[in-house]
């Protein structure tokens, strides 16, 4: 996130998230822990659904960059290794229900973003048909295990969970990845 007052906004949402279940949270209480007016917070946020799921994209973000993951298993071991150091924090952020729902956020962003890999691997082709119906089960799939991983319901460590979810990816996207220098992917290719 680049702003800091966006920042501070997320910040004091995640304190306020460890203290309070998400429906009691307002913008109203994020205003007063961050410190800004209503003005600086619709700036950044449209509402507390919002700052929410900033902490997702910026999470999924960080450990998406080929510096943080090499592949998809690296990935899913890290969102599971963090999801199980903070997990009362996800656990809240799973009540929230509705379109604006923290696992529905999941679920999109995670869509578009192995639709995003996808394309710049194939020269701007998205999906075939299956690899759609395929990857909408997997990132439906992955809101599940978040859902019961808060739940503790999974006696696994995060690596072992990374080896089981890697191991579901539709073969034909699995070994895709984000690329930072076109050269190499096209060099790969030939």
């Amino acid at each position: 996130m680049a702003s800091k007052t966006a920042k501070v906004i997320l910040d004091s949402f995640n304190k306020l998230i460890v203290e309070n279940d998400f429906h009691k949270i307002t913008v109203d209480m994020i205003m007063k822990a961050a410190e800004v007016s209503r003005a600086t917070f619709y700036r950044y946020f449209k509402d507390k659904y919002d700052v929410m799921n900033a902490n997702f994209k910026n999470l999924l973000d960080y450990y998406v960059s080929p510096q943080k993951s090499s592949n998809y298993r690296d990935l899913c071991y890290h969102l599971f290794e963090y999801g199980l150091e903070h997990l009362q924090v996800f656990k809240k952020a799973m009540e929230s229900t509705g379109f604006n729902s923290f696992s529905n956020f999941i679920y999109e962003y995670s869509y578009q973003t192995a639709l995003e890999i996808t394309k710049q691997n194939r020269d701007g082709q998205g999906f075939t048909p299956a690899e759609e119906l395929q990857a909408d089960v997997f990132c439906n799939g992955i809101c599940a295990v978040y859902k019961n991983m808060v739940n503790q319901r999974y006696k696994i460590s995060a690596s072992d969970a990374a080896d089981a979810l890697y191991e579901m990816m539709p073969e034909s996207l699995k070994h895709y990845w984000w690329v930072t220098d076109p050269d190499l992917l096209r060099s790969e290719r030939l």
